[in-house]
């Protein structure tokens, strides 16, 4: 043989001996946000970049499944005392960490690293989210507080595969928050290790999920894993503030424009994104109703202060017949019905919680005259930017003014881009205003204070209920109703319709877990077919 053709044998097996030992098959699924995650450290995670990094980074004793339903991750069993008060959980053997890049770690994992997370979060320099989450745990509030050292805190590590939970009161939800990220576990000596940067670079992050940390940089945060069939091996989150698709090495490409739902799938190359279309010819959609539309009124504007004037607009506001966009539906609630209470769909179980006023003309006339007014003046009604919205505004503007027209009820309608309208009715700087509101977590007393404070409407025994709710976490389904029902009986906010929405996500994957409080993916069981 000529020693030519010699030489290119030799290179093809090189080649191929290369990719035997060192090349994985790829397959990767991309995830595009409008910022790359800052922050991987579980205790502190809150926003959706933050929360999809950690949740693939990370495992806790739990994990959520499709369902929503918390299934053992770390933990092999688990038992619960006859009274509801004590936990006691034995981790699976062979738990470990990874370094970025895949390298292994030299800290071992063990039962401690979940009683030093959970320290951590009730350590007041941490300045943790998830204070609220598990304060039903035994001396949560004395240690935040600082009155008790954080070894009082009721968790504790009896061996290495062992956690003891404690708790003041039974909380039915704690499986569940066992799998959000301020349980997922960290080495304390790793911790120490990182000097105040714990989480911050590759070389301070170590986790214990599916995946590693790849690549960090102003591009994105890429995640990967040793490759299994059709597992996805590759997470990338991407910059898709400016349109920009980023690849894990750093070079970008810009499509000139900010992509959405169908286009972000089809042309700028993510596996699957947000949409408000709820199908798209070619991907597979999984629906999701997590938004609620409401109008709220400011309760420190003179006239709006007054309870029947507000009473007066809103049962004049549910009676528009506005003609309502894709995916939109009445409302029976402000809860929308994405959110579960104890396991149960909520909004099933609680079902319409709206009041009934009774006469809007009578109403109005009676409010303003309590005021010594006749006539509304000053009254801007916000709304988001685009020309559904407006339709939708100018639906509830044209009822106001067929049923109390004569008290001036039409009022001119100012359109924002959404992220300054949020902005402005959060400083309570409006009058009215047509938002949508989604909980940023699966939880139904989160929504509602959240109303009551963009509103401002305060009344000190609501308030002191709906504490009560994030304190023991063992609410039932009838008493949210009731808090509810008692919000909206102030007048101060209405539901007018539930929005659905989709996930827009490439043929072909499988395995996908996806909530839409956050939102948050998790790619841990996900396949996708080549």
């Amino acid at each position: 043989m000529p020693a030519t053709g010699k030489l290119k044998l030799i290179l093809l097996a090189c080649l191929a001996a290369l990719c035997l030992t060192g090349c994985e098959k790829q397959i990767e699924f991309t995830w595009a946000m409008e910022r790359v995650p800052n922050n991987l450290d579980p205790q502190l995670a809150a926003a959706s970049p933050e929360l999809i990094a950690v949740t693939n980074l990370y495992s806790g004793l739990f994990r959520l499944n499709a369902d929503g339903e918390p299934v053992p991750d770390c933990a092999e069993s688990y038992a619960v005392s006859p009274d509801g008060l004590t936990y006691t959980f034995t981790l699976k053997e062979g738990l470990a960490y990874t370094r970025n890049r895949g390298e292994t770690a030299e800290y071992a994992l063990t039962a401690r690293d979940f009683v030093f997370a959970l320290r951590r979060v009730f350590r007041a320099e941490t300045g943790s989210p998830y204070t609220d989450t598990y304060a039903a745990i035994k001396n949560s509030a004395a240690v935040l507080a600082g009155s008790m050292d954080e070894t009082a805190l009721g968790v504790s590590a009896p061996d290495e595969r062992t956690v003891v939970i404690e708790l003041s009161q039974p909380d039915p939800q704690l499986l569940y928050k066992l799998a959000l990220p301020g349980a997922m576990p960290c080495n304390e000596e790793f911790f120490e290790s990182t000097e105040g940067t714990y989480g911050l670079t590759r070389a301070s992050t170590m986790g214990n999920g599916s995946f590693y940390v790849y690549n960090w940089n102003d591009n994105g945060l890429f995640l990967r894993r040793p490759a299994s069939g059709d597992a996805v091996t590759a997470l990338r989150l991407v910059i898709n503030a400016t349109g920009q698709s980023a690849d894990s090495s750093g070079s970008s490409s810009a499509s000139g424009q900010t992509l959405w739902g169908e286009a972000l799938v089809k042309e700028g190359g993510a596996t699957a994104a947000l949409s408000e279309a709820l199908s798209a010819a070619g991907l597979d959609s999984i629906p999701y109703t997590a938004t609620t539309w409401v109008l709220l009124f400011n309760c420190g504007n003179e006239t709006l202060a007054q309870p029947l004037v507000r009473e007066a607009l809103v049962s004049s506001a549910r009676a528009a017949q506005a003609q309502l966009p894709e995916g939109f539906a009445d409302a029976e609630g402000l809860v929308p019905p994405a959110v579960t209470v104890q396991g149960e769909n909520y909004r099933q179980a609680a079902g319409s919680v709206q009041p009934s006023f009774g006469s809007a003309a009578d109403l109005c006339r009676q409010g303003l005259a309590a005021l010594g007014a006749t006539r509304f003046e000053n009254i801007t009604l916000l709304a988001p930017e685009g020309e559904e919205y407006l339709q939708l505004a100018q639906g509830v503007n044209q009822q106001w003014q067929k049923e109390l027209g004569a008290f001036s009820a039409y009022f001119p309608v100012k359109q924002l881009p959404l992220e300054q309208l949020t902005a402005q009715v959060a400083a309570g700087d409006y009058q009215i205003a047509l938002l949508p509101l989604s909980p940023a977590s699966d939880s139904a007393p989160e929504l509602l204070g959240q109303a009551a404070a963009l509103a401002g409407w305060t009344d000190t025994a609501w308030q002191q209920q709906l504490n009560g709710f994030f304190a023991d976490g063992g609410y039932t389904a009838g008493q949210i109703a009731g808090a509810e029902r008692a919000l909206l009986e102030s007048a101060s906010v209405v539901p007018l319709w539930f929005q659905t929405k989709a996930l827009l996500v490439q043929p072909g994957v499988e395995g996908l877990v996806f909530r839409p409080f956050g939102p948050v993916l998790d790619l841990t069981g996900a396949t996708m077919a080549q």
